[in-house]
């Protein structure tokens, strides 16, 4: 065990190194296409705010359709991009990068299809702990902390499996259900590799905000910043680059069963 534990976290570092040094090199491409994102967020919900009062449904429907567009379409832009880049592609064609309507709409559908599997997990969550209320335990703390944080842990292990499929929606072209399919095959036995990597990533945002809440609020600002201007800009490279290696050690099949792959 310990032995796999220092070659997965041998794995996990190499491949953020990797990320690191692509990030360099290009990281103006990378930032402003995270900084486009932010952007797009923001407007949005300052839109959504001014526009709450008022009328005109075909506006706000307009809107909406134009930011949803925007930013999953960007996203799915960065994804391609940070592909390429693991694979040693520094330059390809603006039709390249392009997502395709059948992308765009699998890639949105699998953001649909994780809320539904979370409100699913929520409640059987609740249907698990309501027996603790039996046992004295008080509703509030059940629905404010036991549920939810049950539902996080699960959601959890979820997202890590299926973390890869918007990468086989750009990279293959294959539709929602079966790079979910994919994901899972390609992440069994790769679960503690990728803690790792959010470990590794995620380092940062919990130092700032440990050190927010200790009250050093001008060290916190640092992480702030290394996290804003680095490791969210990291984030698709790092993912890119796990997705290259661990498909080049795949041996699986291209349409896995979903039941064989999940444990």
């Amino acid at each position: 065990m310990l032995q796999y534990l220092k070659q997965s976290t041998f794995k996990a570092n190499e491949v953020f190194i990797k990320a690191i040094g692509l990030l360099k090199s290009h990281y103006f491409s990378i930032a402003g296409l995270c900084f486009l994102l932010f952007i797009t967020s923001s407007l949005s919900s300052y839109l959504a705010f001014t526009l709450a009062e008022a009328s005109g449904g075909v506006v706000k429907g307009l809107l909406c359709f134009v930011f949803v567009t925007l930013f999953f379409g960007t996203q799915l832009v960065l994804i391609k991009r940070a592909l390429l880049l693991a694979r040693g592609v520094e330059h390809a064609d603006f039709k390249d990068y392009i997502p395709s309507a059948k992308q765009f709409v699998n890639f949105l559908m699998g953001f649909i299809l994780y809320s539904f599997l979370l409100g699913i997990v929520y409640l059987l969550s609740s249907l698990l702990s309501f027996p603790l209320l039996y046992l004295g335990a008080d509703m509030e703390t059940l629905s404010m902390e036991v549920n939810p944080f049950l539902t996080g842990l699960i959601m959890m292990f979820v997202l890590l499996r299926i973390t890869f499929f918007p990468y086989f929606i750009v990279d293959k072209k294959y539709n929602l259900f079966r790079a979910c399919r994919l994901s899972i095959a390609l992440t069994k036995g790769n679960v503690l590799n990728l803690l790792l990597l959010l470990f590794v990533v995620g380092t940062a945002y919990m130092l700032q905000v440990s050190f927010e809440y200790l009250g050093y609020f001008i060290i916190a600002k640092i992480f702030s910043a290394i996290n804003t201007f680095v490791i969210i800009p990291s984030v698709s490279l790092v993912m890119a680059t796990a997705y290259h290696n661990m498909m080049k050690d795949y041996k699986g099949g291209d349409d896995p069963q979903l039941l064989r792959n999940i444990i």
